[in-house]
């Protein structure tokens, strides 16, 4: 087994945008991750895996799944409403995080491979997740708030 630095994101050090229910999302997106990250360790520290430690991990990776397709979902509503003009670029991102995200899941599914799992969790997703909030969220809240959106 490979040895993996665990970035595990936190909700009260990710930036806060200026949109508070997508901070709310946010805030919600990061524990899910921090109960799938505490269930991999478990893990992968196991022994003596069962079947129900799989289905444990298979459920939390759909839990954050469809979690993340309504993120997503719901940003790209408010991006097209106001009229942001970096749309295709947001949710262009966002459909390649869900895309990447499915194959993970499906990954798992058939192989239950912990190690592309773990690096997935624990770097890829915390790297991309802080970056976008910082970036692509951040720019997108800040536009809607500048043009009159109170949602």
């Amino acid at each position: 087994m490979t040895t993996l630095t665990k970035t595990v994101l936190n909700s009260e050090t990710i930036p806060r945008v200026a949109l508070e229910f997508m901070n709310n999302t946010h805030f919600e997106e990061i524990e899910l991750v921090k109960m799938l990250g505490e269930r991999i360790s478990a893990y992968q520290l196991n022994d003596a895996k069962t079947e129900n430690d799989q289905q444990q991990i298979t459920q939390l990776l759909a839990d954050w799944l469809q979690h993340t397709q309504a993120h997503f979902t719901r940003e790209n509503e408010l991006m097209i409403e106001i009229h942001f003009p970096m749309y295709p670029v947001h949710s262009g991102e966002h459909e390649r995080v869900l895309d990447d995200m499915t194959a993970m899941v499906q990954q798992w599914q058939d192989k239950h491979d912990t190690e592309r799992l773990a690096e997935y969790v624990f770097s890829t997703w915390p790297n991309w997740f802080d970056a976008h909030v910082n970036s692509m969220d951040m720019v997108t809240a800040q536009f809607a708030v500048m043009n009159g959106y109170e949602g």
